[in-house]
């Protein structure tokens, strides 16, 4: 009996060694690999399929891979790599991945032919460590939008993000990524066209849900900007008494 006892505790030991060995060498990230946004693009007529989206990882070390984890069928897991982009801010970068499928007999990513949803993670490995981004343990979820647009998308860390902008014939106009945090929000433009000399301030309207489950919704703006050959701007998004800005990590943005 006291051999068995002996025995059990040294196994115990094992264990214990075992477990504290692997402390700290995979583990779900608060701030070390984030995701921004993510999409499903599919266009019927030519039987494209597309998978993408953007990444924010903290620059630990020089040498490091950003992989998305995904499965179509709850089944088969597959990896995608990204890839690097460009610094954020003094301590980040963004890294983005694009895959896709189409009707072509040596069609690549077959996986996402006939696609109807996707639960994905974000593995970040640096330094010998691994950081994951998996949406505090329930996976990133995403599916084919059932209506029009044709594309699916949703938010990740950002609860507002500016999707694209431009300047033409002396209007200013762009399309903006929101969260859907309550049904009473208010959506803000903030500009200037002489280098912050003079600031403006324009609401965006609403203009349509960017996924099956409205987490996400898409505003729209649009100002004129008689004679000015350069835009710089920053966006906010009010909702429940909190105010969440997207000023490109405090360098706003800029159109020409």
């Amino acid at each position: 009996m006291k051999a068995m006892k002996k025995r059990f505790a040294g196994l115990m030991v094992l264990a214990l060694i075992f477990s504290l060995s692997f402390v700290g060498s995979a583990f779900a990230s608060s701030n070390e690999v984030k995701l921004i946004d993510s999409d499903i693009s599919v266009i019927y007529k030519n039987g494209y399929v597309g998978f993408s989206g953007d990444i924010e990882v903290a620059n630990l070390g020089a040498s490091k891979s950003v992989t998305v984890h995904y499965t179509p069928d709850n089944v088969n897991w597959y990896d995608a790599s990204a890839s690097y982009v460009g610094p954020t801010d003094s301590t980040h970068e963004k890294w983005h991945f694009l895959i896709y499928t189409n009707d072509s007999t040596n069609a690549q990513h077959t996986e996402l032919k006939n696609l109807h949803s996707l639960k994905f993670a974000v593995k970040y490995v640096v330094n010998n460590q691994t950081y994951w981004d998996n949406n505090g343990g329930a996976n990133y979820y995403n599916e084919v939008n059932s209506n029009y647009p044709l594309t699916s998308i949703i938010l990740g860390v950002p609860n507002v993000l500016n999707a694209n902008s431009k300047l033409s014939d002396g209007a200013f106009s762009g399309n903006i990524y929101v969260k859907n945090l309550s049904p009473v929000k208010n959506v803000k433009v903030v500009y200037t066209t002489d280098n912050w000399a003079t600031t403006h301030e324009g609401n965006a309207s609403y203009g349509y849900s960017l996924n099956n489950f409205n987490s996400v919704e898409d505003w729209t703006y649009s100002f004129n900007v008689p004679g000015a050959t350069n835009v710089q701007y920053a966006i906010s998004y009010t909702v429940d008494g909190q105010t969440y800005w997207d000023n490109n990590y405090g360098h706003n943005y800029s159109v020409n």
